[in-house]
């Protein structure tokens, strides 16, 4: 009796820690990793959008403002400016930054991508830019939803309160 007691002990045992490896692995794959550099986009480089750059817009959203950061998301929305591009657009809008969200199609920017044969149909990418339009977070695969997370790890470009505070208006999911 004792024998199998034992046995079923390490198969519990073991069961756990392959359910654990296995949400870890899932977590891994869908929360999106800051990289130092990708494909043609390094840190550091000029962003897509910074001050007064203008943009393929229609009058008055031709020019960008001048912001705290920029964000620019490529091929996750067809074409939005902050509030507009959801959830994650409203929280960058609470922490007086800038967003813009654009399918690479024809003339958008795209840092290059297309010229060194990256597929533009299926690459989504976020880059986030300091209030000099410096890149400082580069997210191959991020979402404009995945903003609140990515946001985090860029703290340094807003007021300590002001995140707070916009992180509180956010739903329990986010949080």
């Amino acid at each position: 009796m004792r024998f199998i007691f034992k046995h079923i002990i390490k198969l519990i045992f073991v069961l756990i820690v392959i359910v654990i490896a296995g949400i870890g692995i899932f977590l891994w794959q869908r929360y999106p990793f800051s990289v130092k550099q990708y494909k043609t986009i390094t840190l550091g480089m000029q962003a897509a959008h910074g001050a007064g750059t203008h943009v393929t817009w229609a009058p008055p959203d031709d020019i960008v403002p001048k912001s705290l950061f920029y964000v620019y998301a490529i091929n996750d929305e067809s074409m939005c400016i902050g509030s507009s591009c959801g959830a994650g657009g409203l929280f960058i809008e609470c922490l007086k930054g800038y967003l813009a969200g654009e399918r690479i199609i024809t003339e958008e920017f795209d840092y290059g991508l297309r010229d060194a044969g990256v597929n533009m149909e299926k690459q989504k990418i976020i880059t986030i830019s300091d209030k000099d339009a410096k890149i400082v977070g580069i997210y191959p695969g991020a979402r404009i939803r995945n903003l609140p997370y990515i946001m985090r790890n860029h703290r340094d470009l807003v007021d300590e309160d002001v995140f707070k505070s916009c992180s509180d208006l956010l739903t329990s999911r986010w949080k």
